[in-house]
């Protein structure tokens, strides 16, 4: 004869129970993120490949091939990243180790990608100013980057973008990853605590 605590019991351990309570961990938090972090770049590569091959200019190609390298690295570290937090946790280590691993891992990641994010933003903004350039006076990229009055410009625009890439890219990093560190920072200090 089950109990009605039985009956609890074997309900929670269904499947769709099991998946739902594990897809709320702050671990999976991070690895569904990680994995929006992968798709959004691969579709902002398609973006970039797709204005490469339209827009034939040496200047603006290189420029964005150089982003889109840039691009293709950060897939490849979200995904090395995502790899690095498996559905278990490892059994060497205790609960906490891990945690503190897997912390330091994707503060790690997201510091690595603002600091190498800086030095694209000038290249990025530079390639889109010659490009909108290119499409608004419809003159050679080289006819139009002649005049002084254009390249003041090119610096203006490249000195304003680079701190708002910047600060937007802080503000998207905290919201894709800010609360679930500072729940896994929770769950380290109250691992601590009961040492």
């Amino acid at each position: 004869m089950t109990t009605a605590g039985d009956a609890d019991f074997e309900a929670l351990l269904k499947p769709a129970k099991l998946s739902k309570l594990q897809s709320n961990g702050t671990l999976q938090k991070i690895r569904k993120n990680l994995r929006l972090n992968i798709y959004w770049g691969a579709l902002v590569c398609l973006l970039y490949v797709f204005i490469i091959c339209r827009y034939p200019l040496w200047q603006v190609q290189g420029a964005l091939v150089i982003v889109l390298a840039f691009s293709l690295w950060a897939i490849y570290s979200a995904w090395a990243e995502y790899k690095k937090i498996g559905p278990d946790i490892s059994d060497s280590n205790s609960l906490l180790d891990e945690l503190k691993r897997h912390q330091r891992s994707l503060q790690n990641w997201i510091a690595v990608q603002k600091r190498v994010a800086l030095f694209i933003y000038p290249i990025s903004a530079a390639g889109g100013f010659m490009l909108g350039g290119f499409i608004g006076s419809g003159k050679p990229v080289a006819v139009f980057m002649s005049k002084p009055i254009v390249l003041i410009a090119l610096v203006v625009v490249t000195v304003i973008l680079v701190p708002l890439c910047h600060l937007l890219a802080k503000w998207m990093f905290k919201l894709s990853f800010g609360k679930c560190l500072d729940k896994l920072g929770q769950n380290i200090q109250a691992l601590e605590a009961e040492k």
